[in-house]
């Protein structure tokens, strides 16, 4: 199975997904990427800026994708 197809079902399971979930749940590194490869077929992603905390409890922002409806 492909990266692309990995992160298309999860996606579809989970609605939304950032590069810490990606990497840790989905083996993807370079998670714009493979969103980049699944924009260009077509698929609707949404990316939005989240907050989250770092390892120093420290605010730092992320990318969430988020895959519109696939009706």
């Amino acid at each position: 199975m492909t990266q692309n197809n990995r992160l298309f079902l999860y996606l579809v399971k989970h609605g939304k997904i950032n590069p810490l979930e990606a990497w840790q749940h989905l083996g993807i590194y370079r998670l714009a990427a493979v969103v980049f490869v699944l924009k260009n077929q077509g698929y609707k992603i949404t990316t939005n800026k989240v907050e989250v905390k770092n390892q120093f409890n420290e605010s730092c922002h992320v990318a969430q994708y988020e895959l519109e409806s696939v009706c």
